[in-house]
């Protein structure tokens, strides 16, 4: 389970919206970051969801904004992966942990989880997307960006009358950072997931299924893999609110895990 201070870049999520039909040029689709706490957006446009996208997105957002401690994402592609093989960590999460980010992927096909940033793509549709016409992506990314400006505007009007605190010190990427986005290392640190238990008493993460126990049968859990020791902790918020570990594994990566350096991130 996640220790939260509600504070501002605690947590963002992430979530593409799409695919939209722009007339005589095709479709497109949103990506679009919202800060949990302090409510602040981000987003770009891309012809497609794919994980370059993802990546090339969230490395220039990070060399002139914060670095959360978690981002919560849900279970695409995009995000997680191929759907085939076992213990496949996603470049998307690798690049997170490269960072030091913690990545919960939230229950499949649970959007309400994700909630601050499903809102925000409602808005994003309504507000924008249904009063504007766009001639191409090029125009589209121009118009998005003074929207998000004008949310973000609106969201700090808003902050002032709220007694919020930001997370200490605040992390960026350095301007000069570079990585190999097809190679990116397998580092120390921890990957979340919310999960039902299914009727075989099992939970399925990363293409591989694990068994919770029957008595848990449709019940939510929190399973966390600590890359650092390959292990994987399964745990149970009972009927008191008490948090217990119901199994523990281990969970062999096999591929050399990093330290992470931080020589790449900048403090203040």
């Amino acid at each position: 389970m996640l220790s939260y201070t509600n504070t501002i870049d605690e947590m963002h999520q992430i979530d593409f919206v799409g695919p939209r039909q722009i007339k005589g040029f095709g479709s497109i689709n949103s990506l679009h970051l919202k800060d949990v706490i302090g409510s602040q957006v981000a987003g770009n446009q891309y012809i497609g969801k794919s994980m370059n996208n993802v990546i090339k997105f969230l490395l220039d957002y990070w060399k002139s904004h914060p670095i959360p401690k978690y981002i919560q994402v849900d279970n695409g592609m995009s995000f997680a992966g191929d759907f085939i093989h076992p213990r496949s960590i996603s470049r998307f999460v690798r690049l997170c942990l490269y960072v030091g980010i913690e990545v919960v992927f939230i229950a499949p096909a649970k959007p309400w989880m994700n909630g601050t940033v499903e809102g925000f793509n409602g808005k994003f549709d309504e507000k924008f997307w249904k009063k504007d016409t766009f001639s191409d992506l090029d125009d589209m990314r121009i118009k998005s960006q003074i929207f998000y400006q004008s949310q973000n505007r609106f969201y700090s009007w808003k902050r002032k009358k709220q007694d919020l605190k930001a997370m200490t010190p605040k992390r960026m990427l350095r301007r000069d950072f570079k990585i190999d986005r097809s190679n990116i290392p397998l580092v120390a640190g921890k990957i979340h997931f919310i999960r039902i238990v299914d009727s075989n008493g099992d939970i399925v993460l990363l293409n591989e299924h694990f068994h919770a126990g029957e008595a848990y049968i449709g019940e939510y859990i929190w399973a966390t893999i600590d890359v650092a020791s390959q292990s994987l902790s399964v745990l149970y918020n009972d009927k008191d609110l008490v948090v217990q570990t119901i199994k523990k594994f281990e969970y062999v990566i096999d591929e050399e895990v990093q330290e992470l350096s931080g020589d790449h991130i900048l403090f203040s």
